[in-house]
């Protein structure tokens, strides 16, 4: 059977808004004005000069070492200001986040409010993702952003996607959409049947069967990587004795490591089909697993 070809006022639902779009863009200048911030505030740092010796001597690695205590010292009140704005920052993206769902809530029929929570777990799955690369490129650093109110905003927002996403299918919204008009369905039927045919309707067939596709593999690969890392660890020789671990689990652990890439990959495969859920379980559990694995084989001893 044919499936039914969108309305205008669906097609404008699935469209951002003006409102929308320009939260998003007061975002963008929250997260520029923080950058901003940290960029300024180590900027005020003492710079950490080379010594001025031929050779690294110890008077040289000396005079160096008290340079960057120098620097280190001086950096700790920096660090603690600017750790208070940026929760004033992450708490003014939370804010905003919050009222471009309620005006996407308010401008959508209620069976439309899932795809309001879809968008807010991808959004939350990239941020996240973001903020783990940005928490470890500037570890070393010495103003860096903290981890609290780095990850409060995509934490947040996961938080509201999964409530909403249960509470959507508790209360049924999916099925609580006014019914479309006999003479919009026909109308919107003969303006759209070129662009949205059977070539159309073929298209977002086939991505709904890859974005299942990639779902399931993910969590596949995800439940391998979670089993093979429990036998390594139950497997694993005692650390603290000094013990060796067993031949049998090398291969184990290989196949850990390559099934945790390859779910890894297929959640973010899925993450781009907007499958959230599935991205969040496989980019959050094999890196676990894989720690795991990493522990079995006394690599933090």
């Amino acid at each position: 059977m044919r499936e039914r070809l969108p309305t205008a006022s669906e097609l404008r639902s699935r469209a951002p808004s003006r409102q929308t779009l320009a939260c998003l863009g007061l975002c963008i200048a929250v997260m520029a004005a923080a950058t901003a911030d940290l960029i300024h505030t180590e900027s005020r740092l003492p710079d950490v000069s080379p010594p001025a010796c031929e050779q690294n001597g110890p008077d040289c690695l000396d005079a160096q070492r008290g340079e960057q205590l120098v620097r280190e010292r001086e950096a700790d009140p920096l660090q603690d200001q600017y750790d208070s704005r940026a929760w004033l920052y992450a708490s003014a993206i939370l804010a905003i986040a919050a009222v471009a769902t309620g005006l996407g809530l308010r401008s959508r029929p209620r069976n439309d409010w899932p795809a309001v929570f879809t968008n807010l777990g991808v959004a939350g799955v990239w941020l996240g993702l973001g903020a783990v690369v940005l928490l470890l490129a500037t570890d070393g650093s010495s103003v860096s952003p903290s981890a609290g109110p780095t990850l409060l905003v995509p934490v947040a927002l996961l938080v509201a996607a999964a409530c909403g996403t249960l509470v959507g299918r508790s209360e049924g919204w999916a099925d609580q959409g006014p019914p479309n008009g006999v003479r919009e369905m026909v109308m919107q039927a003969g303006k759209l049947a070129i662009g949205i045919g059977t070539a159309g309707q073929l298209r977002r067939s086939r991505l709904e069967w890859l974005a299942r596709w990639l779902t399931t593999v993910a969590l596949a690969l995800t439940g391998i990587t979670c089993l093979l890392a429990v036998v390594s660890l139950l497997g694993g020789p005692d650390c603290g004795g000094g013990e060796a671990a067993p031949g049998w689990t090398d291969p184990l652990d290989a196949i850990a490591a390559v099934t945790a890439i390859g779910a890894m990959a297929a959640g973010i495969g899925a993450l781009l089909l907007r499958q959230w859920l599935a991205a969040l379980i496989s980019l959050v559990v094999c890196p676990i697993a894989v720690l795991l694995v990493l522990a079995s084989t006394c690599a933090f001893y």
